[in-house]
């Protein structure tokens, strides 16, 4: 799978990209993080108390692509049983669209302990069509799936009406 290159070199990035890195800042929670199958580039879904950042790129270095928006604007889909947990996060830059999507499945080990494994990938869209599709190698320990953004988004009086209603202020 090839990640487009344009889709990168397109974006113009806002003057803090050249201090930030892969990581979240320390005031930060993660929300997600994912090695990207086959590439030496992570991607990291942070938040804090006011925006969520999206960064993609080699670790350690400056993203290759970094996205902030507030929380209050974000197009994020929670789990909604009943079904494996799931749920999305979609980050908007012109006219591309970065959908970041993690499943977590609980399967029995042979002694009745469940087991959680995890997956993600990154859907990226031009205008609604799927340019490229990047996979995420589960590794348990590497991913977190952020309950705590539900909680700060309830928080700020937003409650979460379903798929097809989605966010709603109340």
């Amino acid at each position: 799978m090839q990640f487009n290159k344009k889709v990168v070199t397109s974006i113009v990035l806002g003057p803090w990209a050249s201090t930030a890195t892969a990581d979240c800042a320390p005031a930060s929670d993660p929300f997600t993080f994912c090695d990207i199958a086959g590439r030496n580039t992570v991607l990291r879904v942070c938040f804090d108390d006011f925006n969520l950042t999206y960064s993609y790129g080699v670790p350690g270095e400056t993203p290759q692509l970094f996205l902030s928006e507030p929380i209050a604007d974000a197009d994020y889909h929670p789990w909604d049983a009943p079904a494996p947990t799931s749920g999305s996060i979609t980050f908007r830059s012109g006219d591309y669209a970065y959908e970041v999507a993690s499943l977590f499945v609980t399967q029995p080990f042979d002694d009745g302990i469940p087991s959680v494994t995890h997956f993600g990938w990154i859907t990226v869209t031009r205008n609604g069509e799927v340019v490229d599709k990047l996979e995420c190698r589960p590794e348990p320990a590497r991913y977190t799936y952020g309950g705590s953004l539900y909680e700060r988004m309830t928080a700020m009086g937003m409650v979460w009406k379903g798929y097809g209603r989605g966010w709603t202020v109340e």
